[in-house]
């Protein structure tokens, strides 16, 4: 959670100042480079990391022989994404001074980034995460440290350019230096067939990486097609915020996922009771989140964006119901991922993406926005029923595990009791009111049993006596 939110953080920030300081024409170019690899970038790696925490989470003996040849693998993988930004790049427009740095930003992500992003998925599977958000923290820390002497200094893109190749590449070293001193040492065999069974198995999980990707920036595309530039910023501007709150369930499942895969074998029991304990508590976390964005939907927008952002709230309003589905269903599709039933995962993601894109098609060129923000709302709430419906009936997981009423009740109690006092209490009096009620209620509805309570006091600093 700790990198998570570290990234959560600087990131942002460090994209608003690229942009303040380049302008429309750079910050246009530098989006363009950022997306373009970050799509190679999933392609590229083809769903890697999440098999390799599946499998090693169950297999791991077998880690330096995951270390040597998957890096091998990963490498070319990597290789052959850049040169496809390197074909893009001599057709676009672009000037030859910009196609460097471009260029270069490319490499960071796609060759050392990637890397970086499969010696996390072996920590993952070793479930010692705490590497990862080490070495996270030096990647931000150079990217933004370096990147913003270098823009103030007026080096432009190739600043960013330096300082995002520095970044990646230092944090790509530390982590192989911890990863081969801490876990194992390579082993290069070069085997094909486990080469090929390993992609086989990828290829699920990059598909779903890749709808999903798509799923979060198709609205955007269509909005500005169809309603015009303005309409699609004020939806972009409210689906970023909630785009955000998905470091929230990503971090936990980041620990959960390899826990599910080595008790695999356990029995449907085990995994039921730890589906219900995650769920349970991402409702938590969610439910009132959800209440505080629809509370404060004017106050976020105009804060983040300005007043001329004023006009999105009613999608913020709207899409402020998001997290109470996609905080239960990341758990359920994880779990179905887990005992190899890509194929439903798979079915329930596209399912909802084409619902999204078809009322997308059909509200906004009426409601403009507010269609968008509409249609993604319904496709939220399809794929929690289809992943419910599928760890029903093929893991017979059953629907009541997403029945936390208690988590909601204490929401509404916390924002029916606010509401009289927006007017008179300033934001910062206002909210630690709001929280300090939904905690209350929680207890008071005894939401807690002996054992959350015993998880709770695992991560509380204790005395060694006490210990």
């Amino acid at each position: 959670m700790f990198g998570g939110v570290f990234r959560a953080v600087l990131t942002p920030l460090f994209t608003v100042m690229v942009a303040r300081k380049l302008g429309a024409t750079g910050f246009g170019q530098y989006s363009f480079a950022l997306a373009l690899a970050y799509i190679l970038l999933i392609v590229g790696e083809m769903g890697l990391p999440k098999v390799v925490v599946r499998e090693l989470a169950a297999h791991r003996d077998d880690v330096g022989r995951y270390i040597g040849d998957l890096a091998v693998f990963r490498l070319l993988s990597g290789l052959a994404s850049l040169g496809l930004v390197y074909l893009v790049l001599l057709a676009h427009s672009s000037s030859t001074d910009v196609r460097l740095p471009l260029f270069l930003m490319g490499m960071s992500f796609l060759i050392f980034t990637g890397l970086r992003r499969f010696f996390d998925s072996i920590f993952q599977a070793f479930e010692v995460m705490k590497y990862q958000a080490l070495v996270d923290a030096v990647d931000v820390l150079i990217t933004f440290g370096a990147g913003t002497a270098l823009l103030y200094n007026g080096y432009g893109l190739m600043g960013i350019a330096f300082a995002m190749m520095a970044g990646a590449s230092v944090s790509m070293a530390m982590d192989f230096i911890i990863l081969t001193r801490k876990l194992g040492r390579p082993r290069f065999s070069f085997d094909w067939d486990f080469w090929k069974r390993m992609a086989l198995g990828a290829l699920p999980f990059g598909v779903i990486g890749l709808i999903t990707f798509l799923f979060g920036y198709s609205d955007t595309v269509l909005v500005s097609l169809l309603k015009g530039d303005r309409d699609a910023g004020l939806f972009s501007s409210a689906h970023k915020v909630i785009w955000a709150a998905a470091v929230i369930p990503a971090t936990v499942m980041t620990a959960v996922f390899p826990f599910l895969a080595r008790i695999r074998s356990s029995g449907s029991e085990r995994h039921h009771e730890v589906i219900r304990k995650v769920v349970k508590y991402l409702a938590c976390l969610s439910l009132p989140f959800a209440g505080l964005l629809a509370f404060y939907a004017p106050q976020i927008i105009s804060f983040l964006y300005g007043s001329e952002y004023r006009a999105a709230y009613p999608a913020l309003w709207t899409l402020a119901a998001i997290p109470v589905f996609s905080f239960a269903y990341l758990p359920l599709i994880d779990l179905l991922n887990v005992h190899y039933k890509h194929r439903l995962s798979v079915i329930a993601i596209l399912s909802a993406a084409a619902a999204n894109l078809g009322l997308c098609m059909l509200l906004a060129p009426w409601l403009g926005f507010m269609g968008a923000a509409m249609s993604t709302l319904a496709a939220e709430a399809l794929l929690l029923a289809m992943t419910a419906l599928f760890a029903w009936r093929h893991m017979h997981l059953h629907p009541r595990v997403l029945g936390n009423w208690k988590p909601m009740a204490a929401t509404a109690t916390a924002v029916l009791a606010c509401l009289p006092l927006r007017s008179g209490l300033p934001p910062a009096l206002l909210l630690p009111a709001f929280l300090l009620l939904y905690l209350a209620a929680l207890l008071a509805l005894r939401t807690f049993d002996g054992e959350d309570l015993r998880t709770l006091r695992a991560f509380l600093p204790l005395s060694r006596g006490a210990r």
